[in-house]
């Protein structure tokens, strides 16, 4: 009776090795885009402190923040920053961020505008990033024009609130 070897062949080692390698491909570009969207959501949270000022300037005066000033922060835009956003910009109401310092290279030097609206029945409504208008229009309130910006941020980046 003769024995078999027992134990795997080479080609079989480097089909499991191969299948390893595709596997281990698409973990890294799934964790690289995680990574890019957590960046955006703290470029998100650190525009949120500037949303009550512009609207609270709204509903006093009938216009909002005009700029940074207005909206009761620094003079600079790159005053407001973080480990991932270069700056926070107050621009006739709109908010502006901007990618930048430690920001994935995807989205280094890249905007992301949040945009206030006023709605019919006299709430704000904001609009983030690529999407839709909401069924209001924009807060101007006499002057002020809250033209919204196109982000250059992917949209496959975006958090799902900001995609159209």
């Amino acid at each position: 009776m003769r024995n078999a070897a027992k134990g795997f062949t080479l080609i079989e080692l480097m089909i499991v090795i191969a299948i390893i390698g595709i596997l281990a491909s698409l973990a890294v570009s799934a964790y690289q885009t995680y990574t890019v969207r957590a960046q955006i959501a703290e470029g998100l949270n650190m525009a949120a402190a500037a949303k009550t000022p512009i609207v609270d300037a709204f509903n006093v005066n009938g216009t909002p923040a005009a700029d940074r000033t207005e909206a009761g922060l620094t003079p600079l835009a790159t005053d407001t920053q973080g480990n991932y956003v270069a700056s926070v910009d107050v621009v006739d109401g709109r908010l502006d961020i901007v990618f930048g310092n430690n920001a994935h290279s995807a989205i280094f030097g890249d905007r992301l505008s949040i945009t206030p609206y006023t709605t019919p029945g006299g709430t704000i409504a904001w609009r983030c990033g690529a999407a839709a208008p909401p069924s209001a229009t924009p807060l101007d309130g006499g002057g002020v024009t809250s033209q919204h910006l196109v982000p250059t941020v992917e949209t496959r980046y975006l958090p799902a609130a900001c995609r159209d």
